[in-house]
């Protein structure tokens, strides 16, 4: 049995902040789990009929997003899901969400009814296209790769050889992410102040439209800016193929920069092609052509991590482009301690990337795997009052649900 609430570790700059959720998926998880690192009390609410779809990945994700958290399976809608619904906000500072555009409301558990409860609570919800709008595509449903085609996202990757397609891995979840946490916190800190609740509405397509600066310029002139899909219109910036079949990527896109790259290239500087205090060239114009040609040569005289360095020692922005495994093994990602360690509930040693960013004063942690399906029902129950028979009648009544050896955890190692 872990830890219950009044005995869960105190650590990290919200310490002494309760926040319940009920998210699946990856935006409002990942968005949640920077919470649980930095100390809150993470209460995590899954659905008792349908378990988390990252249980069902071939992935370490759930081990990830959701550690440093506890769990109680519940069928929210329930009439008794309800009762402990309410009394689990009762004392919350944030409840976070993530369904369909109006769900709650539906169950008629709207922000209304749920300050009812809690005057205070900040209440975020999550959804592909919000919670307002057009009812037709309120209550889409959404997952990363649709709110970046329908937010324009995706146009911007194209070019003459490729359909659109979407950046991965889930650019857009882990974008809304951000924005959840950052919006709680917001929030959060005027609810303190004042005692009144907010409610948050985060459309995803919204978090990736906001990030187009480039492509809304259309909004103002309406001219298409170049879409340049795995390539870029500036000749400077750029994926390029070195001796050893690896890649480099540099950025020519300052003054400087340019300057340094036509020395270390043998390329003419201060010329009508290449004026001086240029900082940005462009493919297909003379100077931006043969900016490109000698970058590529150069690349291709040289091993990944020669040109990478030479770069580098020349005052050029540059990098290998790194696997996962090289910066697992790379010193500045060991000197800065990226990757924590821990031990899953069925035993196996976890490491991932540890949470970020850096704390001076009040450091995160990893204190406790990522839970099973319901596996805190007792003791959570237990500190709203609930006794040992009500617990198995909720159980009875499938208002809650347990997997109790961890199956969902890695189903596909039942099939082995």
């Amino acid at each position: 049995m872990w830890p219950a609430a009044k005995d869960l570790p105190q650590y990290g700059v919200l310490s002494g902040v309760k926040v319940v959720h009920a998210t699946m998926a990856q935006a409002a998880p990942f968005g949640v789990s920077f919470l649980a690192d930095y100390g809150a009390d993470v209460i995590w609410v899954e659905n008792a009929l349908i378990p988390d779809v990252r249980r069902f990945l071939s992935n370490r994700c759930v081990e990830s997003d959701s550690r440093n958290q506890r769990n109680i399976s519940l069928n929210i809608p329930s009439e008794e899901g309800r009762k402990i619904f309410f009394e689990l906000i009762k004392d919350a500072e944030v409840f976070i969400e993530c369904s369909k555009g109006g769900q709650y409301d539906k169950w008629g558990l709207t922000d209304e009814v749920l300050w009812e409860v809690n005057p205070s609570l900040v209440i975020v919800h999550e959804s592909g296209f919000g919670q307002t709008g057009d009812p037709s595509y309120v209550t889409r449903p959404a997952f990363d790769s649709i709110a970046q085609a329908y937010s324009s996202y995706m146009d911007a990757n194209r070019n003459p050889v490729t359909p659109p397609y979407p950046v991965g891995p889930f650019i857009g979840d882990f974008m809304t992410g951000l924005y959840i946490a950052m919006s709680t916190l917001a929030a959060l800190t005027k609810a303190r102040a004042t005692g009144i609740g907010e409610s948050v509405d985060i459309a995803q397509f919204e978090c990736l439209a906001k990030a187009q600066q480039y492509q809304a310029t259309w909004l103002t002139d309406h001219e298409t800016r170049e879409r340049a899909g795995d390539s870029s219109p500036m000749a400077g910036f750029g994926t390029f193929l070195c001796s050893d079949n690896e890649y480099v990527q540099l950025q020519l896109t300052s003054a400087k920069a340019v300057q340094k790259g036509c020395e270390l290239f043998g390329l003419e500087y201060g010329t009508e092609e290449i004026p001086q205090g240029v900082a940005i060239l462009y493919t297909g114009t003379p100077g931006g052509d043969k900016l490109r040609q000698a970058m590529t040569d150069y690349c291709a005289a040289r091993t990944a991590n020669e040109a990478a360095q030479e770069l580098i020692d020349n005052g050029i922005p540059a990098s290998k482009v790194n696997t996962m495994e090289d910066l697992e093994h790379d010193p500045h990602a060991l000197a800065r301690n990226l990757f924590d360690e821990w031990t899953a509930f069925n035993g196996d040693t976890i490491r991932s990337v540890r949470s970020v960013p850096v704390f001076k004063k009040n450091p995160n942690r990893v204190w406790r795997a990522a839970p099973w399906q319901g596996m805190d029902n007792e003791d959570i129950l237990g500190e709203l009052g609930y006794t040992e028979e009500q617990i198995k009648s909720l159980y009875d009544q499938k208002v809650l649900a347990q997997d109790t050896n961890g199956d969902l955890v890695y189903p596909w190692k039942n099939k082995q």
